[in-house]
């Protein structure tokens, strides 16, 4: 909030900003109370007779100042004219500061928000300021939870409503360094943003901090912007709760999630309103909601899901401690002048209530976490009807949520028949991101006119209409090679019939089929052609080679389509119709088919030169044609390839099956709910959390099988998301199954050890830690680990070392491990010094096989070590050089030996 004027010294203040420093409020009948953001600690719990409303706004089920409060707060009756509770600036900011931090909690934090306790000791140093950090972690984790797609991402872009000295965006910046590109901290007061510039500067993050002077309600930030809306413990200070969840509802995207933390009024029934609204008055509190009215107002400005968190326990402990750091410095400390005396004295008593209040329901303190709908317009009729299951999705042509989607639409549905040019795209409205087409082809769609406006493209049904047009077509060449088509009315001899009659047909096993592009169905189809003719030719042109898909279905590239007529028995084009493919198969390439080639056209019918295909045919150049597209389509009835007994035209009818139509209209859904992230029960990620899952569970037993485990100690971690999978402890690693895996481990040194290691290197996604007897061994040696076989190539110069402090059960030891893996650049390995080692990867497969591969390599090297004999060193260069073939794609830890090991695990 803004200052309005200028404190007197006849006028003691009450502080509601007071872990800002800046703006503080005033009031004649109160002395200086709590220095807790938010939330004032001097009230004497009565209403003072000077008529002050407690909100400025109109509307039910908000406490105001009225002498005829009665005893449901659901129900108080508005008040108009309300005048609005404001700041005001502290004239002699020495006296208000108190380095209260610093003084009293003795923590020396920028970390100015309640804090988040679980497993935090409240008796270690700077506890406070690690629980504040604690709960910005927690928060960012919970906002990825909501945007599983975005949580991996490089450009994720946030804003911090009432970001205040700017710590929790500094602290994400830098802790989440790869994935948060941008962070904006919106916040009123000057001051605090000149602190969080320069603090910013300091962690170097100050390119991903954009800090703002504005209010949250009202702030200059460009609508439909951010993936996140976040804040913490600020809308205490909203004059209009309504205005400010609007304000962060237009800059959120749609999809986008938004949580924020705050004080809130209890709802316990056994409270009046009357006590209520005294505490509301008597802190200065504009639209003092509770939790259910708070849901209320953010469903009404458009959000969904809006769900509460109570985490009040949490604050009664962040008290408990404030009072035990000011009664100690009250009977130990020096409190300075008798004035700053009386004033910790103040704060100890209202902390006293603060805990009793808290404990009554008085007020709460909790996260709220919600989402932003997509709105979706069908622009045409469905072929079936479009069934919506999502309520994160808005259907803009029901009824009752058209004038929810007025304002914005965001994803656009359309058909084959639709046609969206340059002018249709660029007519679209500004807030459209999304365009759905109900169909296999892209070529009614102006793709760079959609690329410029930053418009994804996507089509429903790919599944459906891959495998059908896979099926039609493999039929056709089939049926093409067969010379069957031809066959149709032919009666069989009544006579005279032997083993050579009508047997010109060609089998699809010793046939040469030509192939134009390979996209996904053109690989869908070589594929299915494998399955029944493993020996048969294929040979293809494209406009991008795949040298892994080519090799692993045996075909062969050609760069000149007419050189790959001239080889074929059948042409096939199934390339997208572009400016680069239009008449590909052109009068030259159709002059290069043999006589006893066919051609078959599953492609968009501008691909072939119309003319030149029904020239060839008329004179008989080429066998046959069998076209499921024409152009023009539809084919006039007077054009001459309807005349040709050797031309078979079909209704482009490929897709035409009931599956597919549903398929179309089915997927749209899906579609939307992927590329926003919608839907808690997401099953991609449900499939990959499976599948890590499993892999760690098979590293477990590996590790037991080889006798590299130790009962039930050490530790394998992944990733995944924005949590961490790892063992579970106090089972044998034997025994373990992918159930068994849990995202908090009861180890403080596994905590300790894996967290510095993903703190250093973001890229990162699995860690193996383990105190094998060869690598331990060589841990405790003055030369440490020396890479002297073909083995050790994976760990040339990739060993860091740390030197062992004692159990890892401080956390100070994690920003030391941090610092000695990025001591060594692409490292993938830390020895420990007389403890183990760690081994560490982009996935566990990678990290387990290091990890096997690292213990073998210290082996050998004791051994060669207790033979006596001179070592024999491998040149640098022959090191270096098979270092670098060590990772190639083929030879990279796991790829090789993974599958092969998983096999020798199972959890029946």
């Amino acid at each position: 909030m803004a200052p309005n004027s200028t404190l007197t010294d006849d006028k003691p203040i009450c502080v509601s900003d007071s872990f800002h420093f800046a703006s503080f409020w005033t009031d004649s009948s109160a002395n200086l109370a709590g220095m807790d953001r938010g939330l004032p600690l001097g009230d004497n719990d009565s209403i003072s007779g000077d008529g002050v409303a407690i909100n400025s706004r109109n509307g039910a089920g908000r406490l105001s100042r009225n002498p005829s409060l009665g005893s449901d707060a659901d129900s108080l009756a508005p008040m108009n004219e309300q005048p609005v509770l404001k700041p005001f600036t502290v004239a002699n900011p020495d006296r208000v500061k108190l380095k209260f931090y610093s003084n009293v909690l003795g923590d020396n934090s920028t970390f100015i928000h309640y804090g988040k306790w679980d497993g935090l000791d409240t008796d270690q140093p700077g506890a406070y300021g690690r629980a504040s950090e604690a709960m910005t972690d927690y928060m960012y984790k919970l906002s990825m939870g909501l945007l599983p797609h975005r949580a991996e991402s490089n450009d994720f872009n946030y804003v911090d409503l009432g970001s205040g000295t700017g710590a929790s965006a500094i602290h994400l910046a830098a802790k989440h360094s790869l994935t948060i590109s941008s962070a904006t901290c919106i916040n009123v007061c000057h001051e605090q943003n000149v602190d969080a510039i320069e603090r910013a500067t300091e962690r170097n993050v100050s390119e991903k901090i954009n800090v703002v002077d504005a209010s949250f309600d009202e702030t200059p930030c460009p609508s439909n912007h951010y993936d996140l809306a976040f804040s913490q413990d600020a809308y205490i200070h909203a004059v209009s709760k309504e205005k400010a969840f609007a304000e962060a509802y237009r800059v959120t995207k749609p999809g986008g999630a938004f949580v924020f933390c705050d004080l809130v009024c209890g709802n316990d029934p056994d409270l009046t309103v009357q006590e209520l609204a005294q505490f509301a008055e008597r802190n200065r509190i504009n639209d003092w909601l509770n939790p259910n009215q708070i849901v209320k107002t953010c469903s009404e400005v458009g959000w969904a899901d809006v769900t509460f968190v109570d985490l009040s326990m949490d604050l009664r402990i962040s008290f408990q401690l404030m009072l035990k750091k000011v009664t100690f410095v009250l009977e130990h400390g020096d409190t300075g002048t008798s004035s700053s005396r009386v004033l910790l004295m103040n704060y100890r008593d209202s902390i006293c209530r603060r805990i009793t209040q808290i404990e009554r329901g008085v007020f709460k303190w909790g996260v709220f976490h919600a989402r932003k709908p997509v709105c979706m317009d069908m622009a045409v009729k469905p072929p079936v009807p479009f069934v919506k299951t999502n309520h994160l999705i808005i259907d803009t042509n029901e009824e009752d949520e058209t004038k929810q989607a007025e304002s914005e639409k965001n994803v656009v549905v359309i058909d084959i028949l639709k046609k969206m040019n340059k002018e249709a795209i660029d007519a679209l409205p500004n807030t459209v991101e999304l365009l759905i087409t109900m169909s296999a082809g892209l070529d009614h769609v102006d793709l760079d006119a959609c690329k410029a406006r930053g418009i994804a493209v996507k089509n429903s049904g790919r599944d459906a209409l891959t495998s059908h047009v896979v099926q039609y077509c493999l039929s056709f060449i089939i049926i093409g090679l067969r010379d069957a088509l031809n066959q149709l009315s032919v009666p069989f001899p009544s006579s005279g019939w032997n083993l050579n009659w009508n047997c010109e047909g060609k089998p699809l096993t010793s046939s040469t089929i030509a192939i134009i592009g390979l996209g996904l169905i053109s690989k869908s189809l070589v594929e299915e052609i494998r399955k029944i003719a493993p020996d048969a030719r294929i040979i293809y042109n494209t406009r991008t080679r795949d040298v892994d898909f080519e090799s692993k279905h045996k075909m062969e590239y050609f760069s000149d389509v007419k050189e790959l007529a001239c080889q074929c028995d059948v042409l096939v084009p199934m390339c997208a119709l572009n400016k680069q493919t239009e008449h590909i198969i052109s009068k030259d390439v159709i002059a290069q088919l043999q006589p006893h080639a066919g051609f078959i056209n599953m492609a968009r019918g501008k691909v072939v030169d119309t003319d030149a295909l029904t020239e060839a045919l008329e004179t008989k150049a080429i066998k046959y044609a069998i076209l499921d597209t024409t152009y023009p389509e539809p084919l006039p009835s007077t054009h001459a390839l309807w005349s040709l007994d050797n031309c078979f035209i079909f209704p482009h009818y490929a897709t035409n099956t009931m599956a597919v139509r549903e398929a179309l209209v089915n997927e749209i859904e899906p579609i939307i709910a992927d590329h926003y992230g919608l839907g808690h029960s997401d099953e991609r990620r449900k499939a990959e959390e499976k599948a890590l899952r499993y892999d760690l569970a098979v590293a477990h037993r590996l590790t037991a099988q080889y006798g590299m485990d130790m009962l039930v100690w050490n530790h394998i971690s992944a990733r995944h998301r924005t949590g961490c999978l790892i063992t579970p402890g106090c089972k044998m690693w034997g025994k373990i199954t992918p159930d068994d895996l849990v995202y908090s481990s009861s180890n403080v040194t596994a905590d300790i050890i894996h967290d510095a290691v993903y703190s250093a290197r973001p890229d990162i996604k699995a860690v193996i830690h383990l105190h094998t007897p060869a690598a331990t061994t060589i841990s405790c040696l003055e030369e440490g680990f020396q890479p002297i076989t073909q083995e050790c190539a994976y760990f040339y110069s990739k060993v860091a070392t740390y030197d062992w402090d004692g159990v890892s059960d401080d956390t100070s030891e994690g920003p030391q491990i941090s610092a000695a893996i990025k001591a060594v650049e692409g490292c993938n390995t830390l020895l420990m010094h007389n403890h183990g080692f760690v081994c560490f990867g982009p996935s566990v497969r990678h990290a387990w096989v290091l990890a096997y591969y690292f213990e073998k390599c210290c082996e050998i090297q004791l051994r060669a070590m207790q033979s006596g004999g001179k070592l024999r060193r491998p040149k640098k260069a022959v090191m270096q050089k098979a270092a670098k073939d060590s990772y190639l794609p083929e030879f990279a830890p796991g790829v090789c030996e993974w599958e092969a090991l998983c096999e020798m695990i199972s959890f029946d």
